[in-house]
C-alpha cells in the first residue's frame, strides 16, 4: 500500500474492508454524531435563535429531518420533491387527458364512417331517384307516341267509316230504288 493510499484509507485493514466505501461511511457517521452533539451544546448555551453557520452547509452539506447528510439545502429538496409530485400528477392528468381525447378520437371516427354510410345511401337514393324519373320521362314519352299513333288510327278508322257509310248508304239507295223499280 502506498503512503496516499495509507493517508486516505487509513490502515490496511480500512482497505481490506472495502475502502473508501468504509471510510466514507464512518466518515460521515462521525460528522453527524460530533454535528448534533455541537448543535445540542450551542443551544443550550446560546438558545437557537443565536447558533453560528454549520459549517458543513458553507461546504454545501446538509442534514436532513432523519440526520441524513445531504447535498441539497432542505428547501430546495422539499421543493424538488414537491415537484416531482406535481409532475406525477400533470403526466397522470396528461395520461388521463390522452384517453379521453382518444375516446373522442375514435367517437368522431364513428360518427364519420356512419356520415360516410348515410351519404352513400343517399347518393345511391338520388341516383334511383333521377333513374327512375328518366324512366318515367322515356315511359310518358313512349306513351305520348302510342297516343299519337292512336288518334292517327282513329282518324285513319273515322274517314273509313264515314266512307263505309256514304258507300252503305249509297247501297240503301240503290237497293230502294231498285226495289221501287219492280
Amino acid at each position: 500500500m502506498t503512503t496516499l493510499q495509507t493517508e486516505v484509507l487509513g490502515s490496511p485493514a480500512v482497505a481490506a474492508r472495502g475502502g473508501g466505501a468504509y471510510l466514507l461511511d464512518h466518515w460521515l457517521c462521525h460528522i453527524t454524531t460530533h454535528r448534533n452533539r455541537s448543535l445540542a451544546a450551542i443551544t443550550a448555551k446560546t438558545g437557537p435563535v443565536a447558533m453560528a453557520k454549520d459549517p458543513l452547509a458553507e461546504a454545501g452539506f446538509y442534514f436532513d429531518e432523519l440526520n441524513k447528510l445531504r447535498v441539497l439545502e432542505p428547501e430546495v429538496s422539499q421543493k424538488t420533491s414537491e415537484l416531482k409530485e406535481e409532475c406525477k400528477e400533470f403526466v397522470d392528468k396528461i395520461g388521463q387527458f390522452q384517453k379521453i381525447v382518444g375516446g373522442l378520437i375514435e367517437m368522431v371516427d364513428e360518427l364519420a364512417k356512419e356520415a360516410e354510410t348515410e351519404k352513400m345511401k343517399a347518393i345511391g337514393a338520388r341516383n334511383l331517384l333521377k333513374s327512375v324519373a328518366k324512366q318515367r320521362e322515356a315511359q310518358q314519352q313512349q306513351l305520348q307516341a302510342l297516343i299519337a299513333e292512336k288518334k292517327m288510327q282513329l282518324e285513319r278508322y273515322r274517314i273509313e267509316y264515314e266512307a263505309l257509310s256514304k258507300v252503305e248508304s249509297e247501297q240503301d239507295e240503290f237497293i230502294d230504288q231498285f226495289i221501287l223499280q219492280k
